[in-house]
């Protein structure tokens, strides 16, 4: 190497950002792969919305809870070692999902999700800490903020698109059998309402609910009197006593029909994207009726035939397992603890790293958690408030988002997962531009006004929460979740860096308290959004997350980046 080049800074920092941009990717991957197939695991495993929603809080509990372990442990043992070790048991929990046969072993898996994912931001935060120019700060932590959110807009699509392919069309579970009937009674019912209901009585339904009504009546004319009995003697029970055997037979050779229901009823069906496919075929082989038959069924009796996708949700979680074993060995061959560990850093880059640096950074001592300072420090409950507050509001996105374009808007599971992703593909806009200009505020205005774009962010998310009340489809719909997503994303840079600037060498202990505090915020959100849209319906439940927003804004209004966090002896 010549004296010049030896003079150029390496970037070795850069890699390192990268490294912890991939594994965040993988974290929200992780961590929200579940809500998007959880129509199929309800049925699958037979648990109610009240049980999902206790799943998806019990990651953040977990969670919630081994942040401050999990980030001294970083600060103590080094972020090589921890990293490395957090993928690993996280990514092997994430694939016994996939083993999972019932209510309790979904709830384990998900701690022990949560359990393993709690180090990981405290950690990169201390890397990003130790390896990025202050100047810079911003901008690295919106690169690694930026990897979570990718990883959580791919969640819904790549896992829609590998459930289907999971499927294929040679299944041999296309065929409806015992196993499919979810219910015999709804079922039985839906067909004995579906005769009482007139052309007439049902204009006041929607053409969704009227289709559905129109083919369970035609459907039922071709049924033979076995099947019809089948159907009145279940019917007029409390609790059938025996499967419908002669009603499931008829519906097995319905399924062979080559025309099963018209052109218009298959325009007003909510079918899934691979039946619309399969009926635009002018000459469809035998298998390819059977399949789309098995779909129109599905969207016919949606709450009382098993969906086909069903079998198509466990080999994904193996797979996303899969892809940790990849990702720790990556981390751990291109990260070193400091830059002056790392052999293919040059000195240039090392003296640019810690040039700039203000006092604050240097300030807190070594040993243990600093807990006193900690507990008192007002700007610090006031990061704890806010980010409870914004993960309540913010969390609805990745947990009851898609439930609510299936139950209100009967948007179909592939079409449903990108309406699902699209809001966090646009937050990565806000997090980008929340680097930027954490930035730019803190160059021009000073420390104190480092969290800004937290402020601006929730108030306006509150904002785009309150225009969901008036949303007339699902389109509509996605687009104010996209903006809520957006202006609460424009925060997570400066919340960063907040903590970067105040922890000093325990950057990992003060990112994860905040980061506990967030976490609880969403543990309470599933549990609590559910008994409000439960008891109150769907627009309770947007005035409840622009609540959570105004609380979380308002709180931090009081944050202030210029007092260090030490402990009293120091």
């Amino acid at each position: 190497m010549t004296i010049e080049n030896s003079l150029q800074p390496t970037r070795i920092r850069h890699l390192v950002v990268f490294v912890a941009f991939l594994s965040a990717l993988l974290l929200y991957l992780h961590r929200f792969c579940l809500s998007f197939t959880q129509q199929f695991i309800k049925e699958d495993l037979g648990i109610s919305n009240d049980q999902f929603s206790w799943c998806l809080s019990a990651f953040f509990f977990a969670y919630a809870l081994g942040q401050v372990p999990s980030g001294w442990m970083s600060d103590r043992f080094g972020a090589r070692v921890m990293l490395t070790t957090y993928i690993l048991v996280w990514s092997a929990f994430t694939a016994l999902i996939g083993l999972s046969t019932g209510f309790v072993m979904l709830l384990l898996t998900r701690v022990g999700i949560g359990l393993g994912q709690a180090g990981a931001y405290p950690t990169s935060a201390a890397l990003v800490g130790r390896w990025v120019p202050f100047s810079s700060r911003g901008k690295a932590n919106s690169c690694v903020a930026f990897g979570g959110r990718l990883g959580g807009f791919l969640a819904p699509v790549l896992t829609a698109y590998l459930v289907v392919f999971f499927v294929p069309a040679d299944s041999e579970t296309v065929g409806i059998s015992e196993q499919d009937i979810l219910d015999p009674k709804i079922l039985c019912q839906d067909f004995t309402d579906a005769l009482n209901s007139t052309p007439s009585g049902v204009r006041h339904l929607d053409e969704q609910t009227a289709a559905q009504h129109h083919v369970r009546a035609s459907l039922y004319s071709r049924l033979g009197d076995a099947a019809r009995r089948d159907i009145h003697d279940i019917s007029a029970r409390d609790k059938p006593t025996r499967p419908p055997t002669e009603l499931i037979a008829a519906l097995q050779k319905l399924q062979v029909v080559s025309e099963l229901v018209t052109t218009d009823e298959l325009t007003l069906l909510p079918l899934q994207r691979e039946a619309r496919s399969l009926a635009d075929l002018s000459v469809r082989s035998p298998e390819q009726t059977n399949r789309l038959n098995r779909l129109i069924l599905e969207a016919t009796f949606p709450k009382s035939i098993r969906k086909l996708y069903v079998h198509g949700w466990r080999p994904v979680m193996f797979v996303y397992g899969s892809a940790g074993l990849f990702v720790a060995a990556v981390f751990w061959i291109c990260f070193r603890e400091r830059p002056a560990d790392h052999p293919w850093c040059n000195d240039a880059e090392r003296e640019l790293i810690v040039a700039g640096r203000p006092d604050t950074s240097a300030k807190a001592a070594g040993g243990g958690v600093p807990i006193m300072a900690m507990v008192s420090s007002r700007s610090l409950w006031l990061m704890c408030v806010n980010q409870f507050g914004g993960n309540v509001g913010w969390v609805f996105l990745l947990t009851w988002l898609p439930r609510y374009l299936l139950e209100v808007h009967s948007v179909p599971f592939v079409e449903r997962s990108w309406m699902a992703a699209i809001p966090l593909g646009v937050g990565w806009i806000g997090i980008l531009m929340g680097g930027w200009l954490t930035d730019r505020i803190t160059g021009r205005y000073g420390l104190r006004w480092r969290t800004a774009p937290i402020v601006i962010g929730r108030y306006a998310a509150a904002l785009a929460y309150l225009s969901c009340l008036f949303v007339p489809n699902a389109w509509v719909a996605t687009a104010a979740f996209a903006l809520i997503a957006f202006t609460n994303d424009m925060g997570n840079p400066s919340s960063w860096s907040y903590k970067q600037d105040v922890g000093g060498r325990h950057v990992g202990a003060i990112h994860g308290w905040a980061n506990m505090w967030g976490n609880f915020g969403a543990a309470v959100s599933p549990l609590f959004l559910q008994a409000v849209i439960k008891n109150f319906g769907w627009n309770a439940a947007f005035l409840a997350g622009a609540a959570a927003f105004v609380i979380a804004g308002t709180a931090a209004l009081g944050v202030d980046a210029r007092i260090p966090i030490v402990r009293d002896e120091d």
